[in-house]
Formats: C-alpha cells, sequence, structure tokens
C-alpha cells in the first residue's frame, strides 16, 4: 500500500493460537526499517484479542519494511511492506483529473487505492522516456570540462546551487554586470557554463517541466485509462478490443504504451521500426 509523506500508516496484526483463535501473545514488537536502513522499534505493544494496532508516522520516503514478533505465549512472526510516496516530483497527474477523464464517481472512493498505483505507474513510464515532469529538487555530482558541464537529468528549471568538491566552496551566480564569473544555465536541456578552475562540483538543481503542457497532461490521462482499462479492473471483463490507433508498440523500452499516447509526446517517429502488437 502507498502512502503520502507525512500520513500515519496504519499497521496492525492478528495473533492465534495452535488452533487458529485470535488470542494475545506474551509479547509483541514491531520493527520498522526506514528506506535509509535505520530502524523504529516499538517493544511491548498492547493487544485486544489477539489483534495489535501501531499508528505509524511516517518521516522518509520509500520502501519501509516492517515485521512484527510474538514471543513467549502463541510465538510467531510476520512481516509486510508500505510505500511513502515523496511530497517533491509527485505524479503530475491528479486522482480526481483521472476519475474525471475515466467517467468515475467522483463520490466512489473503494478504487482510489488501486487507481493511485496505476497513476503513479502511468506518469513514471512517461518520465523514463521524456525526462523529469513533475518539479523536483535533484542533486548531481559532476565535473566540468573547460568551463562547461552537461547535467546527466533534465529538463532543468533552475539551478539552486553549485559547489567546488571537495569542500563545498560555493560557486556564484554569474553576473556580467557586476563582474562576478560564475556559473550560467545556458538552456533547460542542462548545458552549465562555470568557471574553467572548477573541476568536480556538486549541482543542486530544480528539474521538471513547469507549467505543466497540456500534451504531456492528456498523454497521461490516456495512457493512464489504457493501464487501467486493460488491468483486472476493466468492468467489462478481459482486455478490451484495440483500435489501429491504440495498437500497442513492442519496444525495448521496459513498457509499450498506445500510439495515441506515442504521438502526443512526439515519440511516434523514434518508435516507426518497432513492431506492432494489435489485439
Amino acid at each position: 500500500m502507498s502512502f503520502d509523506l507525512g500520513d500515519p500508516v496504519p499497521l496492525s496484526v492478528t495473533i492465534t493460537n495452535a488452533s487458529g483463535t485470535p488470542e494475545n501473545a506474551g509479547s509483541v514488537s514491531l520493527t520498522i526499517t526506514l528506506p535509509d536502513g535505520t530502524t523504529h522499534i516499538e517493544a511491548s505493544l498492547p493487544g485486544t484479542a489477539g489483534v495489535y494496532h501501531y499508528d505509524y508516522a511516517t518521516v522518509q520516503a520509500g520502501l519501509h519494511l516492517v515485521r512484527w514478533l510474538a514471543t513467549g505465549a502463541n510465538a510467531s512472526a510476520y512481516a509486510e511492506i508500505f510505500d511513502v510516496e515523496p511530497a517533491d516530483g509527485a505524479p503530475f497527474i491528479s486522482l480526481a483529473d483521472q476519475k474525471h477523464h475515466l467517467r468515475m464517481d467522483p463520490s466512489r472512493t473503494e478504487d482510489d487505492e488501486a487507481l493511485r498505483w496505476f497513476v503513479g505507474a502511468g506518469c513514471q513510464m512517461i518520465e523514463d522516456r521524456m525526462g523529469h515532469v513533475s518539479p523536483q529538487s535533484v542533486v548531481m555530482d559532476v565535473s566540468a570540462r573547460r568551463g562547461v558541464i552537461v547535467l546527466p537529468e533534465r529538463p532543468v528549471i533552475a539551478v539552486i546551487s553549485v559547489v567546488r568538491l571537495p569542500g563545498g566552496e560555493v560557486v556564484p551566480l554569474a553576473d556580467a554586470l557586476a563582474g562576478i564569473d560564475g556559473y550560467t544555465l545556458v538552456n533547460s536541456e542542462g548545458i552549465l557554463r562555470v568557471p574553467a578552475w572548477c573541476g568536480d562540483v556538486r549541482v543542486t538543481a530544480r528539474l521538471g517541466r513547469s507549467p505543466l503542457p497540456q500534451n504531456f497532461r492528456l498523454a497521461g490521462l490516456d495512457l493512464i485509462k489504457h493501464l487501467w482499462q486493460g488491468s483486472q479492473h476493466n468492468q467489462a471483463g478481459g482486455r478490451p478490443a484495440l483500435g489501429d490507433s491504440d495498437a500497442i508498440v513492442a519496444s525495448v523500452r521496459p513498457f509499450a504504451m498506445p500510439y495515441r499516447v506515442m504521438e502526443l509526446l512526439g515519440l511516434k517517429k523514434d518508435q516507426e521500426r518497432d513492431e506492432p502488437l494489435v489485439g
């Protein structure tokens, strides 16, 4: 299950006796391993008729590992996971917009959690091909060659800071009028001019697209719709029939998407050599 950063995560486990009836254990502890490898431990949690609850307040984005351990009477162990979405760089399609695109009743929420997974997957598929879409801050360690850096991730909205490595000496923003010889962002493709003496630097930049291009928005809505309707959530049953414009393209990339989405993203020309798989 996925949660937003800052959400409390309701965790629970049911301990049973040898006959399968819920019953408290001698002692129950909970260990949560955070994405950075640190742990949050709760020992001797109270239980009621074998049911133990704990609400964990999230502080990190990423995959969390959960392990319940019962000792003494009714000893047992249980492991699970949960994922926390970052506050920065969230999917660029909202749940409300996607439900509207799917013509879902906005008052019905039973499929919201499942649909959020599809929204995240569809947005990630587009970012894998097109670079960052949702604005987010990224730290990159790069080397300047003859006063030029090509940042490995793009597009670049703005450069937040540039510091020399090692040591962290700040490289200032260039200012021709003031005679300051510093860095200059040439364009959104991540071309950065820096003083020739810089060498290795750490660049913190804001990446993504702002405002969101409308073709990206429509491509995201259509791709998520395609993924949703092709899953078990398609209420018509089975895989929906595909027209010529919705042919799936086999690509060297790890996913496939309809031609319509590729055209919206300007990818169709790059995929003309791939074989279409229809139906």
